[in-house]
């Protein structure tokens, strides 16, 4: 299954005029990192946090802010000190009787006036801080799923395009790959007779260095196992398991027959062929790197 690692996710819901908010975002990584940041009274809570997310992620660096806005730093909620407000009020209209002024007061001066506003601890427990906590982590890595398997199906589509192309040279390579010990071997005797003239040659030489070039330019195997490679490669693709770092190895080994096989050819065919696929796999390279 191809996943992207980059993504966006966010989550809300409010509760007694409390709003609890979480974002998370992620990019690239070759690990599973999470940074948090939260008020105190979710922190407390960072390593479960932490490892809720990796549970379900295996790769990428992610970025989770988490806002409790209604609330202070270590879960208070902000209130109304009425009596305080009233009395503020009471003494004002006092004021503007005594001395006939106009009070000029209104909701911007009396908010800003000490004490109007309190902060009062919640009756929440930390389970059942934990368990909101919880629900909306989760929904949130549900959205920024959905951003990540959306990027991962576009990634796949471009990947089994790539994986055509390299077959298709791989074909021809492979259409060559007999044909070319018998081809380098006529023309080593060509050479030879030029060279040699009327001068008889040695058999057994002559099959020993032919022995010699044919294994050299032997590129069969090769061909067997980068086929093998491009199978695996597109069952994982379409496979359920996240497949990031097993397609990483892949793509190493891709690599390594696809020269093998140049260095091998000498021949202007294979190495047309050879130099496309190494443009094709390196691509695939650079997009695995986004899959998890």
């Amino acid at each position: 299954m191809i996943r992207s690692m980059t993504g966006y996710g966010s989550a809300d819901f409010e509760r007694d005029g409390q709003r609890l908010s979480a974002e998370i975002r992620s990019v690239n990584h070759r690990y599973c990192e999470v940074a948090l940041r939260a008020p105190k009274v979710v922190a407390l809570f960072e390593d479960q946090i932490r490892q809720l997310i990796q549970e379900r992620f295996s790769r990428g660096k992610f970025n989770l802010s988490i806002t409790w806005t209604g609330a202070g730093e270590t879960g208070e909620e902000l209130k109304l000190n009425e009596p305080v407000a009233d009395r503020y009020v009471a003494l004002l209209e006092r004021l503007r009787e005594r001395y006939h002024m106009d009070s000029g007061l209104d909701l911007r001066t009396l908010a800003a006036l000490p004490d109007v506003f309190t902060w009062e601890h919640t009756a929440l427990s930390d389970e059942e801080t934990w368990a909101m906590v919880k629900d909306l982590v989760g929904r949130a890595c549900d959205n920024m799923n959905l951003m990540k398997a959306r990027e991962g199906q576009a990634l796949a589509r471009d990947f089994e395009q790539r994986l055509d192309l390299v077959r298709a040279q791989l074909d021809t390579v492979a259409e060559r790959a007999p044909l070319r010990p018998q081809e380098a071997k006529e023309r080593l005797t060509a050479r030879l007779k030029v060279l040699l003239g009327d001068i008889e040659m040695d058999p057994v030489r002559i099959a020993q260095e032919i022995a010699l070039m044919v294994d050299r330019l032997d590129f069969t195997e090769e061909c067997v196992r980068l086929s093998a490679h491009l199978d695996q490669f597109r069952s994982l693709v379409e496979g359920p398991e996240l497949a990031g770092r097993k397609l990483n190895f892949l793509l190493q080994e891709m690599n390594r027959e696809v020269n093998t096989i140049g260095s091998k050819a000498n021949d202007v065919a294979v190495a047309r062929a050879v130099i496309i696929m190494k443009e094709e796999t390196e691509r695939l390279r650079e997009q695995v790197q986004n899959v998890e």
